[in-house]
């Protein structure tokens, strides 16, 4: 019987430090109308203040926040390729209190290549897609090539120990990924050469270290361009801004008609989120996004704003990126160990 007793006891007293540690909006159904209240929203950026994402996150955190009625603040933590952001994220309670500005080069590649990753693209849900970054294929000033025609004939000439040597922001990162199957699907060899960020990779094109890079586009690229440092030969978009509207689409080569790659960067929360704090984010978000200074501001960098799309189209958008880039690592067969 006592035994019967104490045993009692320690459900009772379970149950309530399960209630105890519960989230806000599980003990509170208020919670999700309530929502932002007076408490602050986080904007998880995975790169350190200063960088293009850093910048995108800076003209959107104050219209979403006046669209939310409540307070934004940006918050970035850099490292891993973005994973150490992304785990922060989701060590977090799926309350809306943190929403993550992420692309494929942070929710997609890491998970599907990497043992070390803890986490999956599932593990995310896509609110509102925010804008498109293009791609540029860049070649070193003095490469002898003015087409995306003339670069494949010459990289194709060059045998694997004499390959074209192309840069990338790091191994398992989204330009590594798009150049290895570039050279998988046309059966040429190229020569990785990695850097811990785009400063450096851009530096050693300009003094002709390495052959070529894809790159996403800045605008601060186009001085560079004019001055002779390196030539841009293609952007990897059909969708090209007016700032790029110069330069031929890779699709223009019979050979890579299908090879389309953009960065989509996206606000994601943690799966589990109450759908109606996904519905005032997704809202707050498409208000922001058409907003004229955010825009104006936003295609200044050479940037789309994505079209707006309600959560279960940014969800459809999301799952397709997803399918997209595991074929990609199934024909590159890239993995990183840990």
């Amino acid at each position: 019987m006592n035994n019967r007793i104490q045993l009692n006891r320690r459900h009772a007293l379970s149950a309530l430090c399960a209630l105890a540690i519960a989230p806000a909006w599980m003990s509170s159904p208020a919670y999700a109308a309530e929502y932002p209240g007076t408490r602050p929203v986080h904007l998880m950026v995975p790169y350190p203040a200063g960088g293009p994402s850093d910048l995108s996150a800076r003209i959107l955190s104050e219209p979403i926040a006046r669209a939310l009625g409540g307070q934004v603040v940006v918050e970035n933590l850099g490292g891993a390729t973005g994973t150490i952001a992304a785990s922060r994220v989701l060590n977090d309670t799926a309350d809306g209190r943190y929403f993550f500005q992420g692309t494929q080069n942070e929710l997609i590649i890491p998970p599907l290549t990497n043992r070390a990753v803890r986490y999956t693209p599932a593990d995310f849900e896509s609110v509102q897609p925010i804008t498109v970054t293009h791609l540029v294929l860049l070649v070193r000033a003095d490469l002898p090539v003015s087409t995306t025609e003339e670069f494949l004939k010459l990289a194709a000439s060059r045998s694997a120990n004499e390959s074209l040597s192309y840069g990338s922001v790091g191994v398992g990162s989204l330009y590594h990924l798009i150049t290895e199957y570039m050279g998988k699907t046309l059966n040429i060899p190229f020569t990785h050469v990695p850097y811990k960020g785009t400063a450096p990779v851009v530096q050693d094109l300009a003094s002709g270290q390495i052959d070529f890079t894809i790159m996403p586009f800045q605008a601060s690229m186009l001085e560079m361009i004019k001055a002779g440092r390196y030539k841009a030969i293609a952007v990897l978009s059909k969708d090209k801004p007016p700032v790029l509207a110069h330069l031929p689409s890779i699709t223009e080569t019979p050979k890579l008609e299908n090879f389309e790659y953009m960065s989509n960067a996206a606000y994601f929360v943690k799966k589990g989120t109450p759908l109606e704090i996904k519905q005032k984010l997704n809202k707050a978000i498409s208000t922001a996004l058409q907003n004229p200074d955010v825009i104006q501001k936003l295609e200044a960098d050479g940037r789309n704003v994505a079209k707006a799309m309600s959560l279960e189209e940014a969800h459809d958008f999301f799952s397709r990126e997803v399918d997209k880039y595991k074929e990609m690592i199934r024909v590159t067969g890239y993995t990183q160990t840990p």
